[in-house]
């Protein structure tokens, strides 16, 4: 593995409590797929998670070991639902500084696709403006179903957890410091 990219969030920045609960989920993946390290299913493997308008909730996570058994669930999948949540929850912290910058463009039609079900879909005048970041271009002269990303799929075929997370510390250069309440 060659030297990889170092990047920080730090505690003042809007992205910060998003991008450490990405990191802490897919950090918690080991003991469900990793054999070496997998947890035994069994009546002391609940999760409990406390209601306010609702009673506690306790779930069973066998089930969980049982679609990761049978290969109806992933670790790849998780990653990349995972990835689809934080740029939807980044991307509406982020909204209101839109700048219509090709690197936010890009920002804006990831967001649209994690949020379709982690495929790119244009609607008949999209995309509207420029979208680019590094190496990454999104055609804005070929529109809707034209456009050669429609129907691609985004997470996996088109960009990786890494990216998003590089994309979000450029993105999160343009707004103004401070957690994302205060935005």
């Amino acid at each position: 593995m060659s030297n990889p990219l170092t990047i920080i969030f730090t505690q003042d920045s809007p992205f910060f409590e998003m991008v450490t609960a990405f990191l802490t989920a897919t950090a918690g993946l080991g003991p469900i797929f990793e054999k070496e390290i997998q947890l035994a299913p069994g009546p002391d493997r609940i999760a409990w998670y406390r209601g306010k308008i609702k009673p506690d909730l306790a779930i069973d996570m066998g089930q969980i070991q049982s679609l990761r058994a049978s290969g109806d669930l992933t670790a790849d999948s998780v990653v990349k639902t995972l990835c689809c949540m934080l740029l939807c929850t980044a991307y509406t912290v982020a909204d209101v500084h839109n700048d219509q910058s090709p690197e936010f463009e890009v920002f804006r039609h990831l967001r649209n696709a994690a949020a379709h079900g982690n495929y790119f879909y244009f609607k008949k005048d999209e995309p509207r403006r420029r979208a680019a970041w590094g190496r990454f271009v999104i055609d804005d002269k070929l529109k809707g179903s034209f456009n050669p990303l429609s129907g691609v799929e985004c997470l996996g075929d088109t960009i990786s957890p890494a990216d998003v997370l590089a994309l979000l510390q450029s993105i999160e250069r343009r707004l103004p410091k401070g957690r994302n309440e205060q935005l």
